[in-house]
């Protein structure tokens, strides 16, 4: 085998791996919605909103639940990921890529603010001021800004038919979702701080996309999450929850509660593990097969989470979920089996080989 066929082999191998991290990815991302729903309906989170509500009103104690909700995820997979780090034996490159890669630590830090405190945040505010339904579909929106961003500012390209493939799946996503938005649309409970909560997750989401594209460029994927996962957690834990218990807000008496009762640290527990793993795929399948295809896998989340309630509850899904799943088929087959010469290179600069 000479060294073009080598390096053709080496590439679809590649792509192939990132795509099935990008199945991964859709399977723990739709996961994590469960133990993020259960979350706001038992305690402590409830009592923290029973408790700030009384001097801060519903929203105000819905900001500040959605704070320690974001929190205690962040510092779960935080935990997730050592575990993880320490399996595959990446703190020395962790500590390579602080010492030596200064130019990605900015990518890394801007990656934490985008993903924690504009889009994790954003969603929960939007599943609590808006319902699930309207959450759901926000977040599927991001795909289309992410993909347009990392086009536009990181040299990515995709051809026209993976284009075509995401637009199909975030379509049939939201046709998974459409009569639960309807409903909550009807029902006049769709608040201003849902639409909020809904746009910090689209761009929020899609603008991580973004710098974490650029900053995968010369970073290591497992060190690289595990960074952009510290910093995060640093962000909530260092910076915004003390500056809520400096404020009079007790959330610290809350945030004890968490690992002392049973229940809590067992759905957050299952949060950070989802949420983690999640990252780890996430992270893994952007360097192999790109921003925007990433993207467009994760999307399947919603179809993940559909199936699951089905499988723990018997529900049977509406007609538009029926519609969703052909959709979202297709989609899938758009992407995957794009022409060999059209699997271009992440990079906008590099050639395409498959």
């Amino acid at each position: 085998m000479d060294a073009e066929e080598m390096k053709r082999t080496n590439h679809r191998k590649k792509v192939k791996y990132g795509y099935v991290m990008g199945v991964f990815l859709a399977l723990l991302w739709g996961l994590w919605y469960v133990p993020g729903s259960l979350m706001w309906v038992i305690d402590p989170f409830v009592s923290l909103y029973n408790d700030v509500a009384v001097t801060h009103g519903d929203i105000g104690a819905m900001l500040v639940t959605a704070v320690l909700i974001s929190g205690a995820n962040a510092l779960m997979a935080t935990v997730v990921l050592v575990i993880w780090n320490a399996y595959m034996h990446k703190f020395k490159e962790m500590k390579r890529t602080i010492v030596e890669l200064k130019a990605v630590q900015k990518y890394l830090i801007a990656a934490a603010v985008f993903a924690g405190p504009m889009a994790v945040f954003g969603s929960y505010l939007a599943t609590g001021f808006a319902g699930a339904a309207f959450s759901a579909v926000a977040a599927l929106a991001f795909p289309v800004v992410g993909t347009i961003l990392t086009t536009k500012f990181a040299g990515q390209r995709l051809s026209k038919r993976a284009i075509a493939g995401i637009l199909t799946i975030v379509m049939g996503c939201i046709s998974i979702y459409a009569i639960g938005l309807v409903d909550e649309i009807s029902s006049g409970r769709m608040e201003m701080m849902g639409y909020v909560g809904g746009l910090m997750a689209v761009f929020g989401w899609g603008l991580e996309g973004l710098v974490i594209a650029k900053g995968m460029d010369v970073s290591e994927p497992d060190a690289a999450f595990h960074l952009k996962m510290l910093s995060e957690t640093g962000i909530w834990w260092i910076i915004i929850i003390p500056i809520l218990a400096l404020a009079g807000i007790p959330i610290l008496e809350y945030v004890v509660n968490i690992f002392t009762d049973p229940a809590a640290l067992l759905v957050v527990t299952c949060s950070g593990f989802a949420f983690g793993y999640c990252t780890i795929c996430y992270y893994k399948a952007y360097p192999m097969i790109g921003a925007g295809r990433t993207m467009g896998l994760s999307a399947l989340n919603a179809m993940v989470a559909v199936v699951f309630l089905f499988a723990l509850t018997g529900s049977v899904p509406d007609w538009t979920v029926l519609i969703g799943g052909v959709l979202v088929f297709i989609g899938l087959i758009l992407m995957f089996y794009e022409k060999k010469e059209n699997l271009e290179s992440i990079r906008g600069e590099q050639e395409a080989i498959e």
